[in-house]
C-alpha cells in the first residue's frame, strides 16, 4: 500500500487534500504563527496510532503535551487509565529528534536509512512518517555563508529525503519558513532552487486574531496550482 502526506492529513479539516494520490514528500511554507508546526503535530498524532513517526526539530517546537491535546480530541469516553494507556502507546511511536545544523540532520537521516533497510518486508508497526520543522533552519546558515556549498548541500538533502520516501514507502513533510520579497511580498526562505525537490508545495497562513488557517496549493503534479481551503486545528 502507497502512503502519502494527505493520509496523514486526516482530521485537520483539509477534506480537499484528501483528494491528492501518490504524493510522498510535501513541503509546508508559511509566515511565522501561520500554522506550519501545528499541522505537523496533529499529522503525527494521527500517523503515530499505527505506525512510527520520526519528528526532527530543529527549534525546540515539538510539544507532548499539544500531541496529547489533540488526540484527547479524539479518544472514546473510557476511563482514566484507558486514556493514559492509549496516550503512551501513540506517544511512544513518536521519536523525537533535536537536530540543530544541517550534518546533524544528515546523521539522523542516514541512521534512519539503515534502519529501514532492515524494517522492509517485516511486519508489526513500522516507521511510516518524517517531519522536519523546519528545513529552512538547517539549510539557510550554510547558504548565506558559501553559497556554493550551501546549494551542495540543499541539493543532497534533498535528494536523500525524496530517496528515502521513494524506496521506504515513507511519507516525508517538510517545513520551509518565509521571508520578506520585493515590494513587502514573501518568498520561500530557501529560495528557487528548492522548488523542484519536494513533490507538492503548500502555502499556510493564519486569519489574525482567530484560530482559522489557510492553505493553498503552490505546486502539485498533476492539479493546478492556487486551490485553496480554510481548515481549523
Amino acid at each position: 500500500m502507497e502512503w502519502n502526506c494527505w493520509k496523514m492529513l486526516k482530521g485537520i479539516n483539509m477534506s480537499f487534500l484528501l483528494e491528492f494520490k501518490g504524493l510522498i514528500c510535501c513541503s509546508e511554507m508559511g509566515p511565522s504563527s501561520s500554522g506550519k508546526t501545528q499541522v505537523c503535530l496533529r499529522t503525527a498524532s494521527n500517523v503515530a496510532r499505527n505506525h512510527m513517526v520520526l519528528y526532527l526539530d530543529t527549534g525546540n517546537s515539538f510539544s507532548p503535551q499539544r500531541i496529547a491535546y489533540f488526540l484527547g480530541k479524539t479518544i472514546s469516553p473510557s476511563s482514566a487509565q484507558a486514556k493514559n494507556q492509549f496516550l503512551q502507546k501513540v506517544m511512544s511511536n513518536i521519536s523525537c529528534h533535536s537536530v540543530f545544523d544541517i550534518f546533524a540532520m544528515f546523521d539522523v537521516l542516514h541512521q534512519l536509512e539503515s534502519y529501514l533497510r532492515c524494517q522492509d518486508g517485516r511486519g508489526g508497526f513500522q516507521m511510516r512518517l518524517l517531519i522536519v520543522d523546519s528545513i529552512s533552519s538547517l539549510i539557510s546558515p550554510v547558504l548565506g555563508s558559501s553559497s556554493t556549498l550551501g546549494r551542495a548541500l540543499m541539493t543532497s538533502a534533498g535528494y536523500l529525503l525524496k530517496k528515502l520516501a521513494h524506496q521506504h514507502n515513507l511519507a516525508v513533510l517538510i517545513i520551509n519558513h518565509t521571508v520578506g520579497g520585493e515590494g513587502g511580498s514573501s518568498k520561500p526562505a530557501l529560495g528557487d532552487s528548492w522548488k523542484c525537490i519536494p513533490h507538492s508545495r503548500l502555502f499556510l497562513s493564519c486569519d489574525r486574531g482567530s484560530n482559522t488557517y489557510n492553505v493553498s496549493i503552490l505546486r502539485h503534479p498533476s492539479m493546478a496550482s492556487g486551490k485553496a481551503a480554510r481548515f481549523v486545528i
